[in-house]
């Protein structure tokens, strides 16, 4: 009973009270299984996103939204009348978050389709992620998804945002960025951001130094932070040293060295990995497009887009050639081994991809990320970690109520059929997955017949960028 405690059993006591809420507010329709009172997982092994080993023959409680109860079987009492699923031989992780997208859809990384974004929101839940941080996107719309996910009018992930991204005069994403011209520019334009409750500000390629530290300075001032994507300049001292919280991409075309890796946990700096954008841009992956015949893609991806990148593929698009593909291919090992230098270092590393470019989809591609991160060097657990317990902390701070199994956090679950602390692949093998104390109908959440199969319009970032 000690387990549960009394702040435990107050969140149970309102779960009726919830439950009645959500049927009467929420977004009860097609892809929930709703349920009243209780539900209580048993005998499952728990890995509760803090980089704790896991806990074997484990129960949780949940009641309304929240976890009432977390620890071995014998420790937490089943309430009369809860639903008991029983989860032996199976291991339950928190809800993932993927911190880094881009919700107007595409496939390529440049085209966008912005009708079909429920299809992505239903890919993210499906695949088990259940929250974003959505790094650069037309204002207007970004913050409307965010707004009636928030109000229970639309299903999907939970979305913080950044709104557009902050560029020069002559933004590479014109439909997706604000120019900054002038330092004068700067308290209006977060103004206009905050009017439209951002959570973050994302500075781009095209700023300099000063503008990054005027955007910064500013940026505190309104309780504000920037975290930024200045290409190549990633991870310089420089820019490490402008005020920054931190970096939407590790670090891929410097080496950070462990003396400037210390100096960014000092200064309390995060990073987003993205490890599986540097994987699209060697192409790596796209030489065997056997990986889009899994369940975690193909059962939620417009088969549209899927004809289109076997096309691509055919038109040898994704050819490993020239200069420009070896620069690319030493991209992944440098980022990796960023990565490690800035984790051991203490620096907060999280999750995050960069979908949509080509092999990196919405949701899946955050399992790759995991993958990826265990092969430059982390254990399974602090994987799932990063995109839990650390996303958490990256938006929230050390009072974030999310990302964790633990008493009074969002009742944001996976529950899948493998050990993946063990084999970080197994994060793949989805039964269930549970957003705010609400069982998903995954079945729903798939392609379904006679779905609209829109079409990606011409790109939106400018050829000379690059």
């Amino acid at each position: 009973m000690s387990w549960i405690g009394e702040r435990g059993f107050r969140i149970l006591a309102g779960a009726c009270l919830a439950t009645l809420i959500f049927a009467t507010f929420g977004a009860t329709g097609r892809g929930f299984q709703t349920a009243r009172g209780a539900i209580v997982f048993r005998g499952a092994t728990v890995i509760d996103g803090t980089g704790r080993p896991p806990i074997v023959s484990a129960s949780i409680l949940v009641g309304g939204d929240r976890i009432a109860a977390v620890g071995p079987d014998a420790a937490v009492t089943v309430p009369p009348d809860a639903r008991v699923i029983d989860a032996r031989g199976r291991t339950i992780y928190p809800g993932l978050a993927d911190l880094h997208v881009h919700l107007q859809g595409g496939w390529d990384g440049e085209r966008a389709d912005y009708l079909n974004f429920r299809r992505y929101l239903d890919s993210l839940l499906y695949n088990g992620v259940t929250t974003v941080l959505d790094t650069g996107n037309s204002m207007a719309f970004i913050t409307q998804i965010k707004q009636e996910i928030n109000a229970g009018r639309l299903r999907g992930p939970r979305v913080f945002c950044v709104g557009p991204m902050i560029d020069s005069a002559d933004p590479i994403w014109p439909s997706l960025a604000e120019p900054l011209s002038s330092y004068g520019q700067v308290p209006r334009l977060l103004q206009r951001l905050l009017d439209n409750h951002v959570d973050m500000v994302k500075g781009y390629a095209g700023l300099s130094d000063l503008h990054l530290t005027a955007l910064a300075q500013e940026a505190k001032r309104v309780n504000l932070r920037v975290i930024v994507d200045v290409w190549e300049r990633n991870g310089s001292p420089s820019v490490s040293r402008t005020g920054i919280y931190g970096y939407a991409h590790a670090p891929h075309a410097v080496d950070i060295s462990a003396e400037l890796a210390r100096e960014m946990a000092t200064r309390g700096m995060a990073v987003i990995s993205t490890l599986t954008v540097r994987e699209s841009f060697a192409n790596t992956r796209m030489q065997d497009l056997s990986f889009l015949d899994q369940p975690l893609i193909k059962d939620v991806t417009p088969p549209n887009f899927l004809a289109e990148i076997r096309e691509a593929a055919a038109h040898g698009d994704f050819r490993m050639t020239g200069p420009s593909m070896e620069t690319y291919r030493a991209w992944l090992p440098r980022t990796s081994a960023n990565l490690m230098r800035m984790w051991r270092a203490g620096v907060l590393v999280a999750a995050g991809t960069d979908a949509p470019y080509p092999g990196v989809f919405q949701g899946e591609g955050l399992h790759r990320e995991l993958e990826l991160l265990v092969a430059a060097g982390l254990t399974p657990v602090q994987a799932i970690q990063a995109a839990t317990g650390n996303a958490a902390r990256f938006m929230d701070g050390p009072s974030a109520d999310w990302g964790s199994i633990a008493v009074g956090h969002r009742a944001d679950l996976v529950v899948v059929s493998g050990r993946p602390h063990d084999r970080i692949a197994d994060t793949r093998t989805i039964v269930d997955v549970m957003q705010s104390g609400r069982l998903l109908d995954r079945d729903a959440l798939r392609i379904q017949p006679g779905e609209p199969a829109y079409h990606t319009t011409a790109t939106m970032m400018h050829r000379t960028a690059r």
